[in-house]
């Protein structure tokens, strides 16, 4: 089940990497191409905002479900909860970090 949940946070990672990557959209307005914010560009600006607002509620709730499992790991004794938690703390540090490292 941990597996599952870090191949997901993972997964999570390449969706938000790709979502807020939104360099195209500058350099498109840079060379021109864009003249001026027309309503089809707004619109997709919007559905970026949606989207974006969708992952982080998505992450926050795959972070809580994680801490409850790597919790419930460590109250039964697991032999591998402290490495569990080392990698999940290890995500939670990349995907807290994702804003910066795509600006």
């Amino acid at each position: 089940m941990v597996a599952m949940l870090v191949l997901c946070a993972g997964g999570l990672v390449g969706v938000a990497a790709v979502v807020f990557d939104v360099s195209h959209l500058h350099a498109l307005t840079a060379a021109g191409a864009l003249g001026g914010k027309g309503g089809a560009i707004a619109g997709i600006q919007t559905f970026a905002d949606k989207i974006k607002g969708n992952l982080i509620w998505l992450v926050s709730v795959v972070s809580g479900v994680a801490v409850v499992a790597i919790g419930a790991m460590f109250l039964t004794g697991h032999s591998r909860a402290q490495d569990y938690a080392l990698k999940a703390g290890v995500g939670f540090l990349v995907i807290a970090g994702a804003g910066g490292i795509v600006a």
